[in-house]
């Protein structure tokens, strides 16, 4: 049996491809054949399949690893290596374990979790220094105390490359390995170095990241930074640190895709606007360059409180305020140069559109901000947007700018502003991280773009496309060369690993008339144009392998990349490689008022990594500024600019600055890191196969594991492979003193082939595969050995439980016949037992059940007589009260007839003493005329006068102390009726108790009547249980019929008291001393209105509550009265006449006092609202009272329900 057929056996697993999930894994249904031309299969979702094959078995599907294998921390040390067995080792990983850094050989695999991880705290940095790569779980952690020590053995310079595409986690990563360099490389004199350390990456976040569709805070340039350590007393201390970035993004000033944003500053400084109103900022989405994405804002971001770190951290690294105001000043500057409008522009004296030139005004306010901000002339800002120059030999010319030239004008002044301040920024980080004194070593942390393809990719994308080449490429050869080192250390003869070399895509685009060359040179041309451009690489890159036309049109191109193809579209590639501002833009700039925004333009692009870093002052980011000098006829200073043909285009720089990058990597040791983005919707440990093998593929890790598979990829140490595998020969074949003699007796029996194994001097190297092949052989022999085990001892355990089930069967029948006889004679004995018990407990029952009834009927016995003799006791005293009350109320309406009568005549009186007054009045009158009378009239008039100044005092003493008795008469009058009043309700109350005792009789004498019928006890009880159910629900109706009725009479009081009070006031006004009377009369009338309301109602809740049970009483039909006037018993004439003074009904002034009168009527009405609140209060008292409940007949009940 051949190896193949012998993995390739029934139930083994395999990997067959999905359209979906790309790998699936699958059950061989029956073994492999030699020359079969397919495989019966049964995949993870049931289905069926049939793979064919080719005849020589050359497309087997590949294997899966063994379950030992699966979730290993290094990829390199799986059996098979293949896309299926890495991919579903980091699946593992990461869905099921949620472990998101794994090896694959030199290079760290890191998973973006879109979640907190608790793993980056001091312990976790104190765990993993000193510890050895593969010693703990791998770790960014892992890798960079690896590169920490290698640093300290050899002293020689290192680099970690952190590569993956925009929302892998780069920048984290790289940062978290910065954090690591800082903390174990620091000391207690030098803390401030680290800390400027961490703090420039807040800086660069804000000045170089953006939100992109695929992450919020994509890095938008490469950044290479260098922290330089210096070696003291044998300890490497972290010194200080240099930063060199790449191919900023700048269209991204001017121009953010749909869901995209700018830099994170602008939106930063907008959130912080009121901190700088002197920059006239506004909300985010007023500016230009700030609203064309429609995504301004950040879940869980908050800019203003990024903005107070951003600035923090500038301060940190040695930014002054003025610095700081200055550069906040220049993007303010930037956003509303945005904003500036340019418009139409009409021939003069026509409406013609002018398309040749455009507008803009004078007064456009965005202007005039931008040239306050900047400190330059808006005229000449305005001027040479509107302009440009052309330069001949002798003379220059000015030509205008239709709409679209000058808004790219504008656009192209705004980048160029930009960048050259993102480079100022740079230095300045430069000047604070370097302390400037001898360095010793680096370790070099490069955070760059990962490989990208868009839908429409442009300039950028090819550059860092072409970046990822070059780095791939040394990737490539780095891992190569390690596999040469680790065979050559182990002394085994090996032959050269085929691996895929890119240099013919890097040749297409760096040789000589490839794709940069041409984009410069047609730069060059004055007519140059991008479909020219493109007619020219079609024409001269044909030739080149990985170059591809495409089908139709000639405005894009094709590149075979080592990862994927990649669709360039032309548009753009020019005028992004010139990357031209006007120069005499730049010139308007450089005459600015502001020393900030003077140096940033006159900054020169330079290529610091090829540099020596000793020679320089900023260790990467040296400034230059040319010197100014004095030109003949002009005392203005201006900076030597190069030619235009001399000027070097973005792409050789960006081609020059790559090389400098990849010498400065092949003069250290890298170390990668490959960052992973598992998923496009950024939700935590969600895992999409399509996506992430992809990026496996882009960034090098499947190029790393083909590598290790093409030459010995699995190694085993001897005592490791000694331990495992010694079952597979016999015991005479293995020596425990010489461990590498017994591994090769157990390689070369199951191992026929020689090339598919190495003995290394340490090790024992295996072909991709054959560890496998020995696992499943050593499955086997253990399969084998296990069975012929377990087939003896499982006879032994058997017959033993045989023997001992046969005992216990024994025994358990003996005792369980006995039981059986034992429980038989219980029962006998128990239902003899029974019988007893049930006599006397019957008879216990029914006693117990007789007193019961007889305490019963005792006790309703009882209570039945008390409540009949105090109803008849009730009743009599009722009787006797009315009669009192009748005989009162008799004796006041009389009274109150003669008291009428009286005044009646009294007013008669009055009326024919006028009279006569008035005739003799008139005769004296006319006697007064005559002289005698007068002489008589005046004699003795001084003696009168002063007699009637006495009396009238004397009248007044006793007038005043007539009042003050009669408003003590009048309270007194009101507490008697308040007391009358009480003792009503209290009769009112008693009234409804008798007929709550008598309902209760009533009740307790259908109890007696219905106990008689003991048969029909139950039906009976049911019956009244439905009446009283219905009686309920009827008195709950009347209860509801009767607070609408009280509800309706008390509204009508309401009204009556209204109508009162206003009736009284218009009396108040209008009446005088002669009618007061009248109006008195007219009180009384009233209130005898109200009290015989109040007596109506006191009858109506009297009757309700009393129900069926009528009280003898007397009513208005009945009652005797002498006056027509007087229909009840609370007639007002006995109110308020009652043991009145005659005396002081006689007199006139006594009911002359407006105030007094005015005391009693407020009084009266007082006291029959405090009449309605009692009826109403004694209303809800006895419907309670009167609502019976189920308690009340539980005590009659009970006994009566029990059976006999």
């Amino acid at each position: 049996m051949s190896s193949e057929e012998m993995l390739y056996a029934q139930g083994s697993k395999i990997w067959v491809p999905h359209a979906e999930q790309v790998w699936e894994s699958a059950t061989l249904e029956e073994s492999y054949r030699k020359g079969a031309g397919f495989l019966k299969i049964c995949t993870e979702s049931g289905s069926l399949k049939e793979v064919k094959l080719k005849a020589d078995g050359s497309d087997l599907p590949p294997l899966r690893n063994p379950a030992i294998l699966v979730g290993q921390n290094d990829l390199t040390t799986l059996s098979y290596l293949h896309e299926p067995g890495v991919l579903h080792n980091l699946r593992v990983r990461f869905c099921e374990r949620q472990i998101i850094y794994t090896y694959c050989g030199i290079i760290l695999v890191a998973i973006n979790p879109y979640a907190e991880m608790p793993l980056y705290g001091p312990n976790i940095i104190r765990a993993y220094r000193g510890h050895a790569m593969g010693d703990l779980e791998p770790h960014i952690f892992a890798l960079a105390e690896e590169a920490y020590t290698k640093l300290e053995r050899e002293n020689c310079n290192l680099s970690i490359i952190v590569s993956g595409e925009s929302g892998a986690g780069k920048t984290v990563s790289a940062k978290y390995a910065m954090r690591y360099f800082a903390a174990v490389g620091g000391s207690e004199s030098e803390t401030q170095v680290e800390r400027k350390v961490l703090a420039s990456s807040p800086i660069m976040e804000a000045f170089g990241n953006a939100k992109t569709t695929r992450n919020d805070n994509s890095s938008r340039f490469g950044k290479f930074t260098k922290l330089l350590f210096r070696n003291q007393m044998g300890v490497m201390y972290l010194q200080g640190a240099t930063m060199h970035t790449y191919l900023l993004e700048k269209s991204r000033v001017v121009y953010q895709a749909q869901g995209e944003r700018n830099y994170h500053i602008f939106y930063q400084l907008c959130a912080a606007r009121s901190k700088y109103p002197e920059l006239v900022l506004d909300h985010q989405d007023k500016f230009q360059f700030l609203n064309m994405g429609g995504a301004p804002d950040i879940d869980r971001v908050s800019d203003a409180d990024q903005f107070n770190e951003t600035v923090q951290a500038m301060t940190v690294l040695g930014f002054s305020i003025q610095q700081i105001a200055d550069i906040v000043k220049i993007l303010a500057g930037i956003l509303h140069l945005g904003n500036i409008q340019v418009s139409k522009k009409f021939n003069e004296g026509s409406e013609e559109e002018d398309t040749d030139s455009c507008e803009i005004f004078h007064n456009d306010i965005h202007l005039q901000i931008t040239g306050d901000l900047l400190r330059v002339s808006a005229e000449d800002l305005r001027r040479w947007l509107l302009m440009r120059k052309i330069e001949s030999v002798n003379e220059y010319v000015l030509i205008p700018n239709n709409i679209e030239a000058a808004q790219a004008a504008r656009d192209a002044l705004a980048k160029h502003i930009y960048a050259k301040l993102f480079q100022y920024i740079v230095g300045v980080l430069n000047k604070s991280l370097n302390n400037g004194s001898k360095q010793c070593s680096f370790i070099g942390v490069l955070d760059i773009y990962g490989f990208e393809t868009f839908e429409v990719n442009s300039f950028e994308q090819f550059c860092i496309n072409y970046a990822n080449e070059k780095l791939q490429q040394q990737f490539n050869q780095h891992v190569f060369k390690l596999e040469q080192e680790e065979y050559l250390k182990e002394g085994i003869t090996w032959t050269m690993i085929d691996f895929y070399d890119n240099q013919p895509c890097i040749d297409l685009i760096e040789s000589r008339l490839g794709v940069l060359d041409l984009l410069d040179e047609e730069c060059r041309m004055p007519k140059g144009s991008d479909e020219s451009w493109a007619g020219k690489l079609i024409g001269k890159c044909s030739k080149f392998p990985h170059f591809e036309k495409p089908r139709f049109g000639t405005t894009s191109f094709f590149i075979k990349h080592f990862s994927d193809t990649v669709e360039y579209d032309v548009n753009g590639f020019l005028e992004k490689n010139r990357d031209t501002v006007s120069k005499e833009l730049t010139q308007v700039l450089g005459e600015s008022n502001m020393s900030l925004v003077k140096q940033v333009m006159t900054l020169e692009e330079i290529d610091t990594l090829s540099v020596d870093a000793a020679k320089s002052s900023t260790l990467g980011g040296r400034v230059v500024i040319s010197a100014g000098r004095k030109q003949q006829g002009n005392d203005t200073r201006r900076r030597v600019v190069p030619s235009k043909q001399h000027r070097k285009t973005v792409g050789s720089q960006f081609q020059e600055s790559l090389s400098s990058l990849i010498s400065t990597l092949h003069a250290t040791t890298p170390h990668y890191v490959r960052c992973i983005k598992p998923n496009d919707d950024k939700i935590a440990f969600k895992w999409e196969t399509a996506k992430i093998i992809q990026q496996l593929r882009a960034c090098g890790v499947l190029e790393t594991v083909r590598i290790s598979a093409a030459g010995f990829p699995s190694r085993w140490l001897y005592p490791d492979f000694y331990m495992r595998y010694q079952l597979l020969v016999y015991r005479s074949k293995l020596d425990k003193n010489d461990m590498k003699q017994s591994c090769r007796n157990i390689v070369m029996k199951w191992i026929q082939d020689e090339d598919k194994y190495r003995f290394g001097n340490t090790q024992i190297f295996f072909r991709a595969g054959q560890v496998a092949f020995l696992e499943q052989v050593r499955a086997n022999l253990r399969k084998k050995y296990i069975t012929i085990v377990q087939s003896v001892v499982r006879r032994f355990i058997y017959r033993r439980r045989f023997l001992r089930i046969q005992m216990v069967i024994h025994g358990i029948q003996m005792h369980a016949r006995g039981f059986l006889a034992r429980q038989r004679v219980q029962k006998m004995r128990e239902a003899r037992a029974g019988l007893i018990l049930s006599k006397y407990a019957r008879g216990w029952l029914c006693r117990r059940r007789y007193l019961r009834l007889r305490h019963s009927i005792f006790g309703i016995q009882t209570y039945a007589r008390g409540m009949m003799a105090r109803s008849k006791f009730h009743a009599m005293r009722d009787h006797y009260r009315a009669v009192q009350i009748q005989r009162f109320v008799r004796g006041a309406l009389a009274r109150r007839a003669y008291q009428k009568r009286r005044r009646n005549i009294i007013i008669c009186q009055a009326a024919i003493r006028r009279f006569l007054a008035r005739r003799k009045f008139k005769r004296m009158k006319a006697e007064a005329k005559t002289i005698s009378h007068m002489e008589n009239k005046y004699m003795g008039l001084e003696n009168k006068i002063i007699s009637m100044q006495q009396r009238i005092d004397e009248l007044n003493r006793d007038n005043s102390n007539l009042k003050h008795k009669t408003s003590e008469i009048s309270v007194l009058k009101m507490k008697l009726e308040l007391k009358k009043t009480l003792e009503g309700e209290f009769k009112n109350v008693k009234a409804a108790c008798q007929d709550k005792d008598k309902l209760i009789e009533a009740l307790n004498k259908q109890l007696e009547a219905e106990r008689d019928e003991k048969m029909q006890l139950l039906e009976e009880n049911g019956h009244a249980q439905e009446e009283w159910l219905s009686q309920k629900q009827t008195w709950r109706q009347e209860n509801e019929e009767l607070r609408r009725q009280i509800d309706e009479i008390i509204e009508m009081a309401k009204n009556a008291e209204v109508s009162q009070r206003t009736q009284e006031d218009r009396m108040l006004a209008e009446i005088d001393n002669r009618e007061l009377n009248e109006a008195y009369q007219r009180a009384i009338k009233d209130k005898e209105v109200i009290e015989n309301e109040n007596y109506m109602l006191k009858e109506e809740l009297s009757r309700l509550t009393a129900g069926s049970f009528t009280l003898h009483g007397r009513k208005a039909s009945n009652a005797s009265s002498q006056n027509e006037d007087d229909v009840g018993y609370a007639s007002a004439k006995n109110t308020l006449d009652i043991n009145r003074p005659p005396d002081l009904l006689s007199k006139n002034y006594p009911y002359n006092d407006f105030t007094s009168l005015v005391v009693k009527l407020r009084a009266i009405l007082e006291e029959e609202k405090q009449k309605h609140k009692n009826l109403q209060g004694q209303y809800i008292k006895l419907a309670n009272r009167n609502k019976p409940t189920e308690d009340s007949f539980r005590p009659a009940c009970s006994p009566a329900g029990r059976g006999p």
